[in-house]
């Protein structure tokens, strides 16, 4: 691709950051409706209890309180809180087992009964007057525990609390017979880290019944039209009665991919018949919402004396919590990480998902991809130290190459993992670095590499159906209206971006319209990396559409013929004789206002159904110091090489890489969800105690776009966002590795940790 473009990769300014940097931006705390009351949940305090009695009477009788709701009064109908479900190709692995409001606690934080009062104090007051008679059951807070024979038992259908026992739905070729093969065999058992997003603002909803008994719905939803149909089925309502409106995003990373406090929210505004808003405290948002899931997993890597890769195996033990929600599919791509990266003719993989009386999980940026690849890589590092190879030299031995299959099993369109890992080797110093003295007193010091590949979406295992429409204003500007809930990686402003560069008009020419399904096409809603790729070419279908339009009445003024007219900066001009031109303002206006009956509002709708699914690249190398008598880890240096196929926006890309950088740092070095072993309580309740990286933990940063156009993508872009943290952390825990010898299999590396590994 070597066509000149003019607005597509130019860092322009992101959509709507002079709302956001003067503070004008309108949140959903921020927002209030006439008559509104103010929701809180009534959390129960026990791991695993049966609800014998609830007396509500006393806080009904509080001045103020206008509703109390229980498990009595919401729909007895299980859900599955993931959405997934519904777009499915195969939906049978995805469980219901969830209900609004339960008369059984699962998990310390489960939901019990939820108060509508006149204020926050109010309803917080009606919640202690609510009296609960529990009969505490005996509950089990470890996975291993949950699966032996006579453990308590969360849900009647889980034998033994397993959820589902699975093999990886794609493999191929024979894993004993490929390690059979091999020279060397590398086996470990990792255990990851469950971390929570803890996005700057907290869970939030509204919700209201209007007198023309549509139901209206307040939340930063990843999917709209999705959350639309689940409160739908939950509450028998038909989709066309709900309106679901989403509003700024203060932050998600697959935190709003599942339903959260927007059934209850609902049920109370039924109950009340008033506008209710439920706002959860910082507390209430960490232990009442989804972490990442905990993986307990063997990797297993054979390979050849030349460094081949012969077969590569995971089993994995996922700790999914009190109910279903994500583990199937977040571990299905866990595998297809693990076992899709590398050239490779034998793979197998299985997984348990079992139950246990502790907070249920859902999806985390990286989606299970993250922890398979990170497993992944640290056993290529140590298969490289025990074949006397340079990691760098193994990994660029069996890297895919264009045509061979990616995790999805769809064969790759471009690949250049090879030439990412030579620039990127070349700019960090990697001989020189690797070669060099690693001690000073009692600093260590190591380099490590990470690679990753992950997905523009989830072709083919789900439906990705995208749309947009297109219309032009009498002067020349246009209204690009789409569903994409722009959770801060400037999904709109990038859109926006490829509408003017396929129009011929300027960024500052397109007034986005979105975040409300009554006004907006639907759309599968925003995951697994495919906002831009598939979008994208849904706003290029719309474009070409309303382009083909305006040429038509253009050619009428001009006199010439379409095909011989182009768009260029607002003005329509002839090929041949650019001087002979056309405002588009004109033309659409004369569309609009035509007095010889031709009447038109120039405009397109396209819809796109990707086939492709082209895998973003990253490939990170990492510096660290690790103080080898305090256990210490201090990141010096992090370069992110990364292929997004074209940056629309270069700045916003990078930002998404940066960004990805820090989140990185948490999940390896510090963050970690704790419940107590006793009790199941949360431990890390609050940002004390859970500890999250500030801008002065941030190590220098250098990141480099290593674009290479892909075919099928809007403009040749591909995705970026969500995997973007892939590849960081392994290259964090390989240049651990490098430094002091100690291989990180228990996340995060704490300094305790680092210490028990050098003894």
């Amino acid at each position: 691709m070597t066509e000149k473009l003019s607005v597509v990769g130019k860092r322009v300014p992101r959509w709507r950051a002079h709302d956001k940097a003067t503070g004008t931006a309108k949140f959903l705390a921020d927002t209030k409706l006439p008559g509104m009351l103010e929701g809180k949940i009534l959390f129960s305090p026990h791991a695993h209890a049966k609800i014998l009695k609830i007396d509500t009477s006393k806080a009904e009788k509080l001045p103020g309180v206008e509703a109390v709701i229980t498990w009595e009064d919401v729909p007895n109908k299980l859900f599955n809180p993931n959405k997934l479900d519904l777009i499915l190709v195969h939906p049978e692995l995805e469980f219901k087992d969830t209900y609004v409001l339960s008369e059984k606690a699962r998990f310390v934080g489960d939901r019990i009964a939820a108060v509508a009062a006149v204020d926050a104090a109010t309803a917080q007051e009606a919640l202690e007057l609510i009296e609960v008679e529990y009969e505490v059951l005996p509950a089990v807070f470890d996975p291993m525990e949950a699966m032996k024979p006579g453990a308590p038992k969360l849900h009647d259908f889980a034998e033994n609390n397993i959820s589902v026992h699975f093999d990886f739905p794609v493999a191929w070729g024979d894993a004993e017979a490929g390690f059979q093969e091999a020279d060397i065999v590398v086996e470990e058992t990792f255990r990851t880290a469950k971390n929570h997003i803890c996005q700057f603002e907290p869970c939030t909803c509204m919700a209201d019944f209007g007198a023309d008994g549509r139901l209206r719905i307040w939340s930063p939803s990843q999917h709209a039209f999705l959350h639309r149909r689940k409160i739908a089925e939950i509450f028998d309502m038909p989709e066309g009665m709900i309106q679901w409106i989403t509003p700024h995003v203060g932050g998600a990373f697959g935190k709003y991919g599942s339903l959260s406090i927007e059934p209850v929210c609902v049920a109370l505004a039924k109950k009340a018949g008033r506008p209710i808003k439920l706002e959860l405290s910082r507390e209430e948002d960490l232990f009442a919402t989804e972490p990442r899931q905990r993986y307990v997993s063997t990797g297993k890597i054979g390979l050849k004396k030349d460094g081949t890769i012969t077969a590569l195996q995971e089993k994995i033990i996922v700790d999914g919590g009190a109910y279903y929600t994500h583990n199937f599919s977040t571990t299905a791509v866990n595998m297809g990480g693990f076992l899709g990266l590398y050239r490779c003719p034998n793979v197998a993989a299985e997984a348990t998902c079992v139950y246990s009386n502790v907070h249920p999980t859902g999806g985390v940026r990286g989606y299970g991809n993250h922890e398979g690849t990170c497993m992944l890589e640290q056993l290529v590092d140590k298969a490289a130290d025990k074949l006397g190879m340079d990691p760098l030299d193994l990994r660029l031995k069996n890297a895919k190459k264009a045509g061979d299959p990616s995790s999805t099993g769809i064969p790759m369109e471009t690949c250049s993992f090879e030439e990412m890992i030579k620039l990127g080797a070349e700019k960090i110093g990697w001989k020189e670095k690797r070669a060099r003295k690693k001690e000073d007193g009692p600093k260590r010091y190591g380099i490590g590499i990470g690679i990753a590949m992950d997905v523009s979406g989830a072709q083919p295992f789900n439906i990705q159906h995208r749309n947009a429409f297109i219309k032009f204003n009498e002067d020349g500007s246009v209204n690009l209206l789409l569903n994409a809930a722009d959770l801060g990686q400037n999904i709109i402003g990038a859109m926006a971006q490829i509408a003017a560069e396929t129009l011929g008009l300027n960024y500052e020419d397109i007034h986005v319209v979105t975040g409300d399904t009554d006004s907006t096409l639907y759309d599968i809603g925003q995951h697994a990396s495919g906002g831009c790729y598939q979008i994208g070419n849904a706003v290029i279908n719309a474009a070409e559409k309303a382009k083909k339009q305006l040429l038509e009445r253009a050619a009428k003024k001009l006199e010439a013929a379409p095909e011989d007219l182009e768009v260029r900066e607002g003005h329509v001009y002839v090929i041949s004789d650019p001087e002979k031109t056309i405002s588009v303002g004109d033309v659409s206006r004369e569309a609009m206002y035509n007095f010889e009956g031709e009447h038109l509002n120039i405009s397109g709708q396209g819809s796109f159904s990707p086939v492709q699914n082209p895998p973003p690249l990253s490939a990170v190398f990492t510096e660290v110091e690790v103080d080898i008598e305090t256990g210490e880890v201090k990141v010096l240096k992090i370069l992110y090489v990364a292929d997004p196929g074209r940056a629309i926006n270069p700045a916003t890309v990078e930002g998404q890489l940066e960004g990805a950088i820090a989140q990185s740092l948490g999940y390896v070095l510090t963050e970690e969800y704790v419940s107590n072993r006793e009790t199941g309580a949360l431990e890390s309740d609050n940002l004390n105690t859970y500890k999250v990286p500030s801008t002065l933990d941030m190590p220098e940063t250098e990141v480099v776009l290593y674009e290479e156009p892909v075919p099928s993508g809007p403009f040749g872009a591909k995705g970026i966002a969500q995997g973007a943290m892939i590849a960081v952390t392994p290259s964090i825990a390989n240049a651990i590795y490098d430094a002091v010898g100690v291989f990180v299999t228990d996340m995060p590396a704490t300094a305790e940790r680092i210490l028990e590994g050098l003894k």
